[in-house]
């Protein structure tokens, strides 16, 4: 009987002790980063007169690896109309968290999106393949509307690479080719804070299709933190 105190107050510190390992547990686990839970899920826009079949190969690769993943079909050649068409999409999901990969013009659509319509708070991660950043020549006889965006001249240009052209938190990384046939690979980069991915001997269309190249650099790219640390392979341009 006279041992009951002893083991009354052993009983206590156990119970303080449980309690503070529960406390940094529950801290450790809120303090976890927010890439090493549920991957974002991922919309894959497509360029000038694409539709959702071009990521034919690039959306099972993904999907194989675990990712929820949407291709898109644009209903315009307009970046502004398909921008505002992206974050439609995106709220009809219910999704607060989303990474975007997009080959060509839709790279353009996709940093009209995050600049211009309140898409910083919600685009994680951006990935462009073959994106002219900086616009190509030939687009510049075609409509404002149907492609003319895309001259390096134009006015939507112009205010897209205005000021910061990385703004916001996302992780912002593109992936060009020296091979490209239809984008300069100098047209492509983002100069205001992106990792890089160069690659060579891939076409344009190529991009899409190259599951041993430019596929596991996409992923690096959706993996990335917002920082100045690229991933293998990405030489970060401030």
């Amino acid at each position: 009987m006279g041992s009951a105190p002893h083991l009354s107050r052993e009983h206590a510190v156990t119970r303080r002790l449980r309690a503070l390992l529960i406390t940094f547990a529950v801290l450790a686990v809120a303090a976890s980063p927010v890439r090493g839970a549920t991957p974002d899920p991922i919309l894959l826009v497509h360029g000038y007169r694409g539709s959702a079949s071009n990521f034919s190969e690039l959306q099972p690769w993904l999907t194989a690896r675990g990712r929820t993943v949407v291709a898109l079909s644009l209903p315009s050649q307009d970046n502004k109309v398909n921008a505002q068409y992206i974050k439609d999409q995106v709220a009809a999901r219910g999704w607060t968290r989303v990474d975007l990969v997009m080959h060509s013009m839709g790279g353009l659509s996709g940093r009209y999106l995050i600049k211009s319509l309140g898409g910083a708070a919600t685009v994680q991660a951006y990935v462009s393949l073959g994106t002219p950043q900086y616009g190509v020549y030939p687009a510049c006889a075609l409509p404002g509307f149907y492609g003319g965006q895309m001259c390096p001249w134009s006015t939507f240009l112009g205010a897209l690479n205005s000021g910061d052209d990385t703004p916001g938190g996302s992780a912002w990384a593109t992936i060009y080719s020296r091979n490209d046939e239809i984008v300069p690979y100098d047209r492509s980069r983002l100069d205001g804070g992106a990792c890089l991915f160069q690659v060579d001997g891939i076409t344009h269309d190529g991009l899409l299709h190259s599951p041993t190249v430019t596929f596991p650099l996409v992923l690096a790219g959706l993996d990335d933190a917002a920082d100045s640390t690229c991933p293998t392979g990405g030489v970060f341009r401030s």
